[in-house]
């Protein structure tokens, strides 16, 4: 009699354990945001976890709030403060341990559309105008940053 509770208390911990760890780990949604990280802290009580909001400069809800649960990862996007950045994040069920139900999983570094390349394209409307410059500054750049005349390239005529 005592080994058929047992077993069945067993049976219901793990069912328990199994669904908490589904409900505070499986992702309903995933997705991308792109902004700017304007606020980003270590907090927590028990868990530690990195939470921050992201400026996403248009439309209806212009910030938004995430948390990140990888140490990590939370160092890597606390090097990126204040820059435009892209961010790849899940939206778990609930937030139990977190301030917010989205996880970051992975973020870099991008520049905003027309942000750099717009002065940069002024500069070379400029200096195409003088062929003996042209002529100068192509292998030069050529040797030291073949991205760059990519980019200038790219720029419209």
């Amino acid at each position: 009699m005592k080994k058929k509770i047992f077993f069945y208390l067993l049976i219901l911990v793990v069912i328990f354990v199994g669904l908490g760890y589904g409900v505070l780990h499986y992702p309903i949604s995933s997705g991308m945001r792109s902004g700017k990280i304007v606020e980003l802290k270590r907090k927590g009580y028990l868990f530690k976890t990195y939470e921050g909001i992201l400026d996403l400069g248009s439309g209806e809800n212009l910030t938004w709030e995430f948390s990140i649960h990888d140490d990590e990862l939370g160092n890597q996007v606390e090097s990126m403060s204040g820059k435009y950045v892209s961010v790849e994040y899940r939206e778990i069920l609930f937030k139990f341990f977190y301030n917010t139900k989205f996880d970051i999983l992975s973020a870099k570094i991008v520049n905003p559309v027309g942000d750099d390349n717009q002065g940069l394209c002024r500069l070379v409307s400029i200096i195409s105008q003088n062929g003996s410059v042209v002529r100068f500054l192509r292998p030069l750049i050529e040797k030291e940053d073949p991205e760059l005349l990519r980019l200038m390239r790219d720029c419209p005529k």
